[in-house]
């Protein structure tokens, strides 16, 4: 089914909300940048990997972390391959003295990384930034001026103008430090929060071949709801929530029962401290989320 931004989503196996579809559209048509904000684990990065999937276009994806630098995004030179190479031309030259170096300051001898081969790239291309929020503050500012200047300048190489007007780039975020206001200024910005009910019931129908309307189904999605209620180190999230969903099918359940739960937690809760918080509070869990 297309959605209001002119892409089947849903095809791709993600269930989308207006408030995507709408800046989608708006990313689309403005040639604008997206800020995805969120708690991890509401399907930031799945959004991005969907689009290019929907559009059939090329997906260039920098992972972010902290000490990110330049040439991790752009590219660096190759200097074991360039001493070989000045070792190998030297040795020819004792035969042919008259012989010119090859310029070991070329693209032949440039390893090219994400950031660099999105912006030469001909064909229409989706760039994420996932998780910028775990860069540093430099790094942020040299990837603002990239992008707003849609243009990268390698001393050695010279500068390269993105030609290709068919790019959305996605900046994905965790909120782990506040991000600057130039660059919350450029992009647009939308914030994926962990879905609805009716919205995860309809995520784990379409991963699992169920229907959304299942009592199975339904019960997931209710006891995820209540869980995700309680402060918790980490709270499950929904690629966890479908794992669980699959791991109940293959076990045979059409329903959950407190042994159920007890036995299969530890597929939603990554931390001893969390299941033991919550431990005592199954049967109130099962009850709420079912009803």
């Amino acid at each position: 089914m297309t959605s209001a931004s002119g892409l089947d989503l849903a095809a791709q196996r993600y269930i989308s909300n207006p408030e995507i579809d709408i800046t989608l559209k708006l990313a689309l048509e403005l040639n604008r940048p997206i800020l995805v904000e969120g708690p991890a684990g509401t399907g930031k990065t799945s959004v991005a990997i969907s689009i290019a999937q929907a559009l059939d276009w090329k997906l260039f994806r920098i992972q972010c972390y902290e000490g990110i630098t330049f040439e991790n995004v752009i590219g660096e030179f190759d200097y074991k391959r360039q001493l070989l190479h000045i070792e190998f031309e030297r040795q020819k030259q004792a035969s042919a003295p008259s012989r010119n170096l090859e310029d070991i300051f070329s693209r032949k001898f440039f390893i090219e990384r994400p950031l660099f081969l999105s912006f030469i790239e001909n064909d229409p291309n989706v760039l994420l930034i996932d998780e910028i929020d775990k860069s540093d503050e430099e790094f942020e500012a040299f990837l603002l001026e990239a992008l707003g200047e849609r243009q990268i300048t390698i001393p050695e190489l010279g500068t390269f103008q993105a030609s290709n007007e068919k790019q959305i780039v996605i900046l994905t975020s965790n909120s782990s430090r506040d991000l600057s206001e130039p660059l919350r200024r450029r992009c647009l910005f939308l914030y994926i929060d962990f879905p609805t009910l009716a919205r995860e019931r309809r995520i784990l129908a379409v991963h699992t071949g169920r229907n959304f309307d299942e009592p199975l189904i339904q019960s997931i999605a209710g006891i995820v709801h209540q869980i995700r209620q309680y402060d918790l180190r980490k709270v499950p999230s929904i690629a966890e929530t479908i794992d669980w969903a699959k791991a109940l099918i293959l076990l045979g359940k059409e329903f959950i029962d407190e042994p159920t739960l007890k036995e299969t937690i530890t597929i939603l809760l990554k931390y001893q401290e969390d299941i033991n918080r919550i431990d005592h509070q199954l049967k109130e869990i099962i009850r709420l989320g079912t009803t």
